[in-house]
């Protein structure tokens, strides 16, 4: 029996530290040795349709079309379409006191999610270049240029900008240090390809690539409508200096249950992306193994690991048991009291373990059925 328990343990232990340390050192390695350049333009502007889903959004709607249109672009060549998923403030309102051509509306008759606003919305949209981002999501200046560039090379189908967060408190040390970890990741990934996912509240494809995502996608358009791109034989880049900046709600707490709704979504996009576990889909297929599948059941080889660690560290002989045991022990208890000892290494525990615990009960959430797409917005500073 202890045998067991010790293959559970160290088979667990490896896959995680695969996914957190050994895969950013190998893609690291791998996206510097098979480089595959961008062939970019800076003089390149296809036209660009900006697309907002939106629910209840009155508060910063007429902020973020004004920050669209304050951009630095061929105002020719832009447009923004706002979608509505059945709001009951004054979006609508505020929308349409814009009398500009450039800005179209449109409204749902029932709801279906950000996915019902995509999916209908999307195919509507007159421009070469489709730009998804989130009410709450500013731009900065030069961005759709930077974004633009990178559609001169035929091979690239989308472009996955970069997201920096506004805030403070609980999320300034955790959302954001996550977010560079993620980025330079990306980075890497569309070195060697395509990166198989993007921030979702800015990210843009080729308009002729867009594909309808299943009606009851939950909070995963932004790695569902990446890997369509990839399933068209197209590459999926980040580009980094394509910089948005989106405000957070300052508090870990605040959005536990956006994570575990980003978690539910999670692993309905790992069932519906199964095909990509095939080997013939190459560098893609190494980095959504990697990447995405390994870290989206990492909470279970969590679990597994402090399971079996602990059956060891009471019925085991080997003190190398015990000591990992109480040496992870320590670590949660310092993450569940890093009030009370705020220092920055309990923090980052605490924001990992909270993440975690999000994305199982994202799993459960799953497990009992997604019906529908439909969300609450999470209530930001």
């Amino acid at each position: 029996m202890t045998a067991v328990f010790e293959y559970l343990f160290w088979c667990s232990l490896f896959v995680f530290l695969y996914s957190y340390t050994l895969y950013p050192c190998l893609l690291y390695i791998f996206a510097r040795k098979f480089k595959k350049p961008v062939s970019r333009n800076e003089d390149y502007f296809p036209s660009i349709g900006v697309l907002v889903p939106v629910y209840n959004e009155e508060r910063v709607i007429r902020k973020k079309i004004e920050n669209i249109l304050s951009l630095d672009y061929p105002q020719s060549k832009l447009s923004i379409w706002v979608g509505s998923d059945c709001s009951t403030d004054g979006t609508e309102r505020e929308v349409k006191s814009f009398n500009d051509p450039r800005i179209h509306f449109w409204a749902a008759s029932q709801r279906g999610g950000k996915t019902g606003v995509l999916n209908k919305l999307a195919p509507q949209i007159e421009a070469d270049v489709v730009v998804f981002t989130d009410a709450n999501t500013m731009h900065r200046n030069n961005c759709l240029k930077m974004i633009a560039r990178n559609f001169a090379d035929e091979t690239v189908g989308g472009v996955a900008g970069h997201i920096e967060h506004v805030a403070s408190g609980d999320e300034e040390f955790g959302e954001n240090l996550y977010r560079h970890f993620e980025s330079r990741q990306k980075v890497m990934e569309g070195m060697l390809h395509s990166t198989i996912s993007a921030f979702g509240g800015f990210y843009s494809i080729r308009k002729k690539l867009f594909v309808p995502i299943p009606p009851n996608s939950y909070s995963n358009d932004d790695v569902l409508i990446p890997m369509n791109v990839v399933r068209q034989g197209f590459r999926m880049i980040y580009d980094p200096e394509a910089v948005s900046d989106e405000d957070m709600t300052g508090s870990v707490g605040k959005e536990f249950s956006r994570r575990v709704r980003i978690g539910a979504g999670n692993f309905q996009a790992f069932f519906w992306l199964l095909h990509f576990l095939n080997p013939r889909y190459g560098w893609p297929f190494f980095c959504f193994l990697s990447h995405k599948v390994s870290r989206w059941f990492s909470p279970l080889f969590i679990l597994t690991m402090v399971i079996s660690c602990g059956f060891l560290f009471w019925y085991g002989n080997d003190v190398i048991y015990k000591m990992i045991f109480a040496t992870g022990s320590i670590f949660v208890v310092a993450g569940l009291f890093f009030k009370v000892l705020p220092l920055r290494i309990t923090r980052h525990v605490y924001y990992f373990m909270v993440m975690n615990f999000a994305l199982i009960l994202g799993f459960f959430r799953y497990l009992g059925g997604i019906k529908s797409a439909a969300w609450s917005r999470t209530d930001r500073g």
